[in-house]
């Protein structure tokens, strides 16, 4: 390994410190539970805890994924590839263009944007049909006229 490998490799560590945190449940001189406040603090403090550890996680992520995306853009054979790309997707998009614009093709493009139009209506509409199914009949399935069953998911 010569120098200049070992300098990447030393750049790339990270310090992390691993912190543990087990929380017991707390137990009063007389063997009952803390009460309900106690309990909510608990509880905030282990929120507060995971939002830290979701904060440092990005940051550290942020981080590798510089270096993952420098070790591509250091490399000359990468850069010059990705140009050709670059400049053969132009060149698609150019023809994609010239054929879209013609009549036939965009009168289809349109006929597209129309049904896909007419499909979210029909499944907004479907969600709030059966919405109002599952809360008349208190039902998470529905039969379709082909035998199918199918269940009833609320999203919300």
């Amino acid at each position: 390994m010569d120098q200049d490998e070992t300098k990447t490799e030393e750049s790339n560590v990270i310090d992390v410190e691993v912190v543990d945190a087990v929380v017991e449940p707390e137990v009063a001189i007389d063997g009952s539970t803390p009460d309900a406040s106690a309990t909510f603090l608990n509880l905030e403090e282990l929120i507060k805890n995971h939002i830290e550890s979701a904060g440092k996680l990005r940051d550290e992520i942020k981080a590798n994924r510089e270096m993952y995306d420098d070790s591509f853009g250091n490399n000359p054979t990468y850069r010059e590839n990705d140009e050709k790309v670059k400049e053969v997707t132009k060149a698609k998009l150019s023809v994609k263009k010239q054929i879209g614009s013609q009549p036939s093709v965009a009168l289809i493009s349109q006929k597209l944007k129309d049904l896909r139009f007419d499909l979210n209506e029909n499944n907004q509409t479907l969600s709030e049909l059966l919405k109002d199914f599952r809360e008349q009949t208190g039902a998470t399935q529905i039969e379709t006229r082909d035998g199918k069953v199918m269940e009833i998911v609320s999203t919300m």
